[in-house]
């Protein structure tokens, strides 16, 4: 084609086309720039940057008020005139500044030239040196001696003028700083009052600036694209060394950059008080809660070290709503999410973020104890919800089926809940391989080894079948006429199992020798109920007859004698069972109550038998026998040999199976040596009626793993049956068989048989409307919503909470196309609806994905002796009977009604050693309750005190709320303003004045055993009810010896006569009592595990004897002082004598002879001075008063040298027994029978 110079379009609109399209595309970039800019994360920063400008405002106005503006006035009144007085003197004050300026630059020369004069003096020296170090000639060194002394001579010139001019200097400096000092204080002073101010103005000014300077400046910073500095930036935290497992790429380090929002988390002022407290300001505007234990560089979880995502989860690399992966705490929430932000479910982050809900599950990552979640003694309880979950988990004993492993290999990877070995053998087997950690908890159901000598076949069958019917409040769990048991299948073939299994169960049971009263012995059951109260029993078990004691630790006893063998046989069991526990049931908790036979007043008492008959009335029920056989005996046969045949269809071939049916034996091939399994039931010549019915009753108890629960004869070996939990929190939701789920709880689901998704729905509409029922819990339904929201999303928490409501209903149209022994075996709970959540709550958090091991929280020394001990509490329920921590009280009260204790009359040293052990409270909260005006009253402002005591008497309900008045007494020093009052002084709070009274921890039983005590007998009183009862083990760990505990736990003596009851011997073993025995020392920060006793040693001795000759010998005879006189032989025994009452108002108190190995010497000495001031109801005296001395040949009368003196002589005591053939209180006549 020819060239011309025609355009092939025309350039005016290409000119137009172009400018368009560039201007199209300028806008497309800078729009593009603009949403690549527009983070939401900005916006936070920038709503934040306002509200902290707001806060620091408030704070401003906080501290101007009016006294701070008068004060800032006056202060720069006073800047002012001292200003005014130094302008006054300008000329003098200018002359001075002249001389100062002059003196400073001559100064400043001449130092320099000295410098440079030092220099050649050293070179000159450095010659010399050299010269004598060479051996030069002696006429080169004395030139090279001339030339120092020269360049000396100059230097020392120079410097004298130097200190002259510098000393001028100074002079004149110090002048002009004299004139200048009353303005300087001024200036000071002045600086001073107003830092806070001008550090708030500035923090104030930094976020939000006024002046149209530093607005620029901020501007410019943030300026799009520039970003020089900028104020608005994403904030992240590094954690190198807490990785984190993105599938593909394992061990990845943390980025966390969540607090790009959430920039307040670590706010906080003096004190550690919230600076945005949630009650305050939304999130992600509030600082973190609880900031004492997380976030601040002072808390165990500092922010710099953990980050965000090892406890809350989701994506900490993510800066906005979605890619953060929050996840809302119930449906409306979510809906609200989505509305605002709209919110979806990140499928693509494996671990979103754990919902309000479920917020205390990771605290399984680095918490594997968990005990520590429950008690610190700094933090309380920091996770309760997953330690409820913890706690019900082992209460209920899920473990015998879902093993949760807490070892991998030596390695600890979560929470550890697993059965102890089963038999010897299986110990031994675990302590040789160096690799295995043994499981350390005891099956929770009892024997069922003996169950023949025990319960009739009737109840056995009741129970089996439906335990809640016999006893409501069971921890059994039911099995049958679940939801998957509904069909004409279930109905034929649940009989059979039920049947089958008592029939296992008491052909297998093994005879054990039991225990009979004496012969003749005639058992009253009414002494027997007093005992049943008074002994311990209801410590752990409750009865109808005693309705003020509410122990749940053991099952209910009212009905008892109903389940019991009939007769003689009933009761020789139950005999043995109170006597001997460990008789019938070797790892039993039920303690040895030590109730043997006893002597009163010439009449041979059997407390056990008492008990027994007491327990026994009323007889054993009839329950009729199961009958499972339905009427017709072809159905019958039929229906247990078909259960027969398709178990036994199972372990061989089904042609097999069926062709044993029909022989009446088992294969050849199949004998005794080879049969492995179950089916050795079915082994012998015949296969009879009652082979085939304990074959179905063992394949039933195999398949229900009731052995997980009960020891059982022939399943010593067996494994748990349920899927292991130790990582089901990181389970893949698509490996979790929904089924119909859906379809069941859109039709079923609740107790009543209404619709879990209606109730769901109407959860929702509720509180969309603020509309809930007044008899409604809110966050209950709304939990319901959650969940089953969750089951619609295939969600892990859903899965299992429907799990623990209804096991079975996963079942729902399944069983149609399953077969009868592959149905859903998990039984049903007697859950409540928040402990399904704690399980839940707890479940979640187990991952077996622990972080690195110095994240991992692995306590020593005390700390571990404390948090070992605090499971042994619970496992054998010590805090039923005894208290630990003493009740506090608060309450308004008046301090200038409070009396100090007059402590004229108390030796200093005492009283030093007190509050050594016993440090004084200050009572003072810092509130204050208002008191509206009365008849008697005008309106008033109280103080509200807190203090720690035992009520000693309570206010009848029936009088005017203002008569009613409670009396306490103190435990421990008490320090309110001015006012010091010691233990044992009483505290009386009006009613109306009370703010809160709890129990203190631990001591129920006690509690119980007191009042019932009183209200058995008129004339006791209060404090001496107490001395009967479990004393509190209130600050144990400084009062005994921690060998001694040890070997008392583990076998317990008498101690106290005073009690009704003994310390019983605890199943425990040798591990178990010495951490124990460690706990109480732990504790209370006392030494342990040994104790040094100095008053032994020969320096503590020789020093005494220094200031009392034979010191030993004469605190021997003061601790002997025969009666009448004697003080300690009144109410002791010891020297081997036998223990006599001379007067009625002694009481009897321990034997001494265990003092020197069972007492701290601290301890004991503080007792002997005071025993009011450690238990304020002891009957025990003070002896040895300030006020009133006596014995003034010993010592001289001192009565706090005496004091000291018999606690030596008991720290001392069987040397000084040995070295005293016969003590003073031999004299005194024979000891009553039954002393012990």
């Amino acid at each position: 084609m020819p060239a011309n110079e025609e355009f092939w379009r025309r350039p005016s609109r290409m000119h137009v086309v172009f400018a368009i399209s560039a201007l199209v595309l300028t806008f497309a970039t800078v729009l593009m720039l603009v949403k690549d800019y527009d983070d939401e994360w900005r916006v936070y920063q920038r709503k934040f940057s306002k509200l902290d400008a707001q806060r620091a405002e408030r704070e401003e106005k906080a501290i101007a008020d009016k006294a701070y503006l008068e004060t800032e006035a006056d202060l720069k009144g006073k800047l002012k005139d001292a200003e005014d007085d130094v302008k006054s003197r300008q000329a003098e004050v200018e002359e001075i500044e002249k001389e100062i300026s002059e003196l400073e630059t001559v100064t400043l020369a001449l130092n320099r030239s000295v410098k440079f004069k030092r220099a050649e003096r050293d070179k000159a020296r450095a010659d010399y040196d050299l010269a004598i170090s060479k051996d030069a000639p002696k006429a080169r060194q004395d030139q090279l001696k001339e030339i120092f002394d020269s360049k000396q001579a100059i230097v020392s010139d120079m410097e004298q003028e130097l200190s002259e001019q510098t000393e001028a200097l100074n002079n004149n400096t110090a002048v002009l700083k004299e004139l200048r000092s009353a303005q300087s204080a001024a200036e000071e002073e002045l600086k001073d009052h107003t830092k806070d101010f001008v550090r708030i103005q500035g923090d104030r000014l930094a976020k939000e600036p006024e002046s149209w300077v530093a607005i620029t400046k901020k501007t410019f910073v943030n300026i799009p694209l520039l970003d020089l500095n900028p104020t608005n930036k994403i904030q992240q935290i590094w954690l190198p060394d807490l990785t984190i497992n993105l599938g593909g790429m394992k061990d990845v380090p943390r980025f966390d950059r969540c607090i790009t929002c959430h920039l307040a988390t670590d706010r906080v002022a003096a004190g550690n008080v919230a600076e945005f407290p949630e009650s305050e300001y939304e999130h992600p505007f509030a600082t973190h809660p609880r900031t004492d234990l997380f976030i601040t560089a002072s808390s165990p979880h500092s922010q710099a070290k953990f980050g965000c995502t090892i406890c809350h989860d989701g994506q900490g690399s993510g800066t906005s709503f979605h890619n953060a992966s929050h996840t809302p705490n119930n449906p409306v929430i979510a809906a609200e999410w989505k509305k605002e932000y709209d919110y979806f479910h990140n499928h693509f982050w494996e671990n979103p973020m754990y919902p309000d809900r479920f917020k205390e599950s990771t605290c399984l990552k680095c918490h594997h104890g968990v005990t520590e979640l429950a008690e610190h003694p700094k933090f309380g309880a920091s996770a309760p919800k997953v330690v409820d979950g913890w706690e019900t988990v082992e209460k209920y004993g899920c473990f015998g089926c879902h093993e949760i492993r807490g070892y991998d290999g030596l390695k600890s990877i979560g929470p550890d809940l697993r059965l102890e070995p089963n038999t010897p053998e299986q110990a031994a087997k675990i302590a040789e391989d160096p690799n295995a950690v043994p499981g350390k908890l005891r099956k929770v159901g009892p024997s069922l080894r003996h169950i023949k000598s025990k319960v009739t076949t009737g109840w056995t069958q009741v129970w089996v079948e439906e335990p809640k019917s016999f006893r409501p409040s069971t921890r059994m769990p039911q099995f049958f006429h679940l939801s998957n048991q509904q069909d004409e299948v279930a109905k034929k073939y649940s009989p059979v199992e039920i049947a089958g299994t008592v029939a296992y169960l008491m052909s297998r049971s093994e005879d054990f020798e039991e225990l009979s009263p004496a012969e003749g012995y005639t058992p009253e059951a009414e002494r027997g109920k007093n005992t049943f109260a008074t002994r311990g029993c209801l410590n752990c078990h409750n009865h109808a007859d005693f309705p003020d004691s509410h122990s749940d630790f053991g099952p209910d006893l009212t009905k008892v004698h109903e389940k019991l063998l009939p007769g003689e046989a009933g009761f020789r069991w139950l005999y043995t069972w109170i006597r001997e526990p460990s008789r019938y049931h070797a790892r039993t908790k039920m303690p040895d109550l030590f109730l043997d036979p006893e002597v009163k007043d010439g009449v041979t008492i059997d407390p056990a038998a008492d008990i027994a008959a007491y327990l026994q009335q009323g007889g054993s029920k009839n329950f009729g026998k199961l009958e499972w056989n339905g009427p017709g005996v072809d159905a019958d046969k039929s229906a247990l040999d078909e259960m027969v045949q398709m178990f036994l269809g199972k372990a061989i071939s089904v042609r097999s199976a069926k062709q044993a049916m029909i022989d009446g034996k088992l294969p050849a091939n199949m004998t005794e040596e080879t049969i492995k399994g179950d089916e050795i039931e079915l082994f012998g010549e015949t296969i009879t009626e009652e082979m085939k019915l304990r074959y179905v009753g063992r394949r039933t108890i195999s398949r229900y793993g009731c052995y997980g629960c009960h020891d059982i004869p022939g399943f010593e070996d067996a494994r748990p049956i349920g899927t292991a939990l130790q990582d089901w929190g990181r389970k893949d939701p698509s490996k979790l068989a929904f089924e119909h789920i859906g379809e069941y709880l859109h039709h079923f689901g609740e107790p009543n048989g209404s619709s879990t998704a209606e109730r769901a729905k109407l959860a929702v509409m509720n509180a969309e409307n603020e509309s809930f029922p007044a008899d409604e819990n809110p966050e209950t339904e709304l939990a319901v919503a959650y969940f089953y929201d969750q089951i619609n999303h295939h969600g892990r928490p859903g899965f299992a909470w429907q799990k623990l409501r209804a096991p079975r209903s996963y079942d729902y149209r399944k069983i149609e196309t399953k077969g009868y022994d592959e149905r859903l075996r998990m039984p049903k709970f007697p859950f409540s609806e928040e402990e399904n959540e704690a399980v839940v709550t707890f479940v979640l958090g187990l991952t077996a994905d622990p972080p690195e091991p110095e994240y991992v929280y692995t306590p020593t020394g005390p700390d571990k002796d404390r948090l070992e001990g605090e499971k042994l509490l619970k496992k054998y329920n010590c805090t039923g009977c005894h208290m630990l921590d003493m009740p506090e009280i608060i309450a308004a009260i008046d301090p200038d009604e409070l009396l100090a204790t007059d402590t004229s009359g108390e030796y200093p040293e005492a009283l030093e050693l007190l509050y050594k052990l016993k440090p004084i409270h200050n009572g003072e909260t810092g509130e204050t309750m208002h008191l509206p005006a009365t008849e008697y009253d005008e309106a008033r402002d109280l103080p509200v005190i807190s203090f720690h005591g035992m009520a000693t008497a309570t206010p009848d309900p029936d009088d005017a709320i203002e008569d009613q008045e409670y009396s306490f007494q103190l435990w421990e020093p008490l320090q309110v303003g001015e006012t010091l009052m010691l233990p044992s002084e009483p505290m009386l709070v009006p009613a109306q004045q009370l703010v809160s009274n709890n129990k203190g921890r631990g001591g129920e039983f006690a509690r119980f055993l007191v009042k019932y005590l009183v209200e058995q007998d008129n004339q006791l009183q209060s404090a001496d009810a107490w001395q009967m009862s479990p004393p509190p083990l209130y600050q144990e760990g400084i009062k005994v010896q921690t060998p001694w505990l040890y070997k008392f736990l583990k076998n317990p003596d008498k101690l106290r006569f005073s009690t009704v009851l003994r310390m019983p011997k605890f199943n425990m073993s040798d591990e178990e009592a010495l951490v124990l025995a460690n706990y109480f020392a732990a504790v209370n920060g006392a030494e342990y595990p040994y104790q040094d006793i100095p008053e032994r040693e020969p320096e503590y001795l020789s020093k005494q004897n220094a200031k009392y000759p034979h010191y030993l010998e004469e605190s021997w005879k003061l601790f002997n002082i025969p009666r009448p006189d004697g003080l300690c032989v009144k109410c002791h025994q010891f020297g081997g004598m036998e223990y006599t009452s001379t007067d009625p108002k002694d009481k009897r108190g321990p034997n001494l002879n265990r003092v020197e190995s069972r007492l701290r010497p601290d301890w004991t000495l503080l007792w002997i001075s005071n025993p009011k001031w450690i238990t304020p109801y002891t009957a025990m005296p003070q002896n040895f008063k300030k006020a009133t001395p006596q014995f003034p040949q010993f010592f001289g009368g001192e009565g706090d040298v005496q004091t000291r003196a018999i606690r030596d002589a008991l720290m001392n005591y069987h040397r000084l027994m040995e070295q005293n053939e016969k003590v003073a209180g031999s004299e005194t006549a024979p000891g009553q029978a039954g002393g012990e």
